[in-house]
């Protein structure tokens, strides 16, 4: 995202305060007899999306660090539930899912010539997200673009993009534009959903079944020759299975309809527990500290990727690649990988995690120059074992290092240059 004439107007039309952000632009402060809009964290799910429009663009307006909304007086923006409907059939009487409000001080906004507070406009259901399949491949032209966003009346909000290959019902990453100014908080919202399959990514795939403990041991047995073997390396611990390992985080969006949105396959991949729980989610919490500590200096996007396959000893003691869909689909990668990318000085920092805990650390999980010399190494998850149950012992403690753009791409390959393209 480019500062151009799209921002002046922006900031003239749509001056929400500054503490706001609407995706990157921030706006002018807010004074007396502006609105703070602000919703109890029992209302806050079925909330609508606020976002403004200007011409074929359109941005998700987003909370202060307080988590207020904050709109100049007099201005107008939308409010939208989606594929939901506002709860009040006086705000509903036309059919919309949309209404444009317009601020009128506090938290109250005009709307059709009536005055209602900001909680008057919560929506009978969450607003839905939805993932969209386009036309558009990628790096170079070998997968598939896919899209998770919402549907209003008259726009598509995107809120992060994948690339897909279909062939291995894997995304190689996803990419996201960080809202700035960044602020470390989210709304509250425990409820985990259901993960949802995409028949035009997967097929006919039961992506679910495959991820059950059963279904793992049963698949990690046939690859290994050895019902033995998959006992001792899937394990019912909390630690040594597979789950869903996100690469766009939950905790990374703020409203609660962002956060479930995170929940489609295409957005994970197979992530031993251990790694998952421990230093991964380390490395999100510290990417979304960075952002915030950045205070909007510096506009980012985040991308999150996979690399390589996982591998375990089979009886022969040859190691034999992980999948969980065989014959060679929903690869086990071996290392997890994270860019943080200031757009401002096109570069950043790749940070890559190693995704098997039975692995030697050795020169081969470095496979670019490590500059964070110590390594990145969390809390660490060595398991010894136990005197009543002797499992195979875990061959390290767990391991992220960092590279350079540069030096990571001359392994992986060029990011394809969709990823910096703003995605509203």
């Amino acid at each position: 995202m480019h500062l151009t004439a799209f921002t002046a107007v922006c900031l003239v039309i749509y001056s929400c305060l500054r503490s706001s952000t609407v995706y990157g632009y921030e706006q002018i402060m807010v004074e007396n007899g502006d609105c703070f809009l602000k919703a109890s964290d029992s209302d806050a799910p079925k909330m609508p999306i606020p976002f403004t429009s200007n011409g074929k663009r359109y941005s998700i307006i987003y909370p202060d660090a307080k988590g207020r909304l904050n709109v100049k007086s007099g201005l107008s923006f939308k409010l939208s539930c989606g594929t939901s409907k506002f709860a009040s059939n006086a705000i509903r009487q036309n059919g919309t899912a949309d209404a444009l409000v317009t601020c009128v001080g506090n938290d109250l906004l005009a709307y059709r010539g009536e005055t209602y507070q900001y909680t008057e406009f919560r929506c009978n259901d969450m607003p839905k997200s939805e993932l969209r399949v386009t036309g558009e491949m990628c790096q170079p032209a070998n997968y598939t673009v896919a899209t998770v966003g919402f549907r209003t009346d008259r726009a598509f909000l995107q809120l992060y993009s994948m690339c897909f290959d279909k062939s291995t019902k894997n995304s190689l990453y996803t990419w996201y534009d960080a809202r700035s100014p960044y602020y470390d908080n989210h709304q509250k919202y425990s409820k985990r959903p259901s993960f949802i399959n995409s028949k035009e990514l997967y097929g006919k795939t039961d992506v679910n079944k495959k991820y059950t403990l059963k279904e793992q041991k049963k698949t990690v047995a046939l690859i290994l020759r050895s019902e033995q073997l998959a006992d001792k390396y899937i394990r019912n611990d909390n630690k040594h299975s597979l789950s869903r390992g996100h690469y766009a985080a939950k905790a990374d969006f703020f409203f609660a309809y962002e956060q479930t949105a995170t929940f489609y396959y295409a957005n994970v991949a197979p992530q031993w527990q251990i790694f998952n729980g421990n230093m991964w989610a380390d490395l999100e919490q510290s990417t979304r500290t960075k952002l915030d500590q950045d205070s909007g200096k510096s506009r980012h996007i985040i991308i999150t990727g996979t690399y390589d396959v996982c591998t375990l000893a089979d009886v022969d003691d040859v190691q034999q690649p992980l999948y969980l869909d065989l014959p060679g689909s929903i690869t086990v990668p071996l290392f997890y990988w994270k860019l943080y990318y200031d757009v401002d000085t096109a570069d950043g920092i790749v940070y890559i995690g190693l995704n098997n805990p039975y692995k030697t650390i050795d020169d081969s999980v470095f496979i670019c120059p490590n500059i964070c010399p110590d390594g990145y190494h969390g809390r660490g998850y060595l398991d010894k074992g136990s005197e009543n149950d002797d499992p195979e012992p875990d061959a390290n403690n767990g391991l992220i290092y960092c590279c350079t753009k540069e030096s990571f791409e001359n392994v992986y390959g060029k990011l394809d240059p969709i990823v910096y393209r703003p995605l509203m």
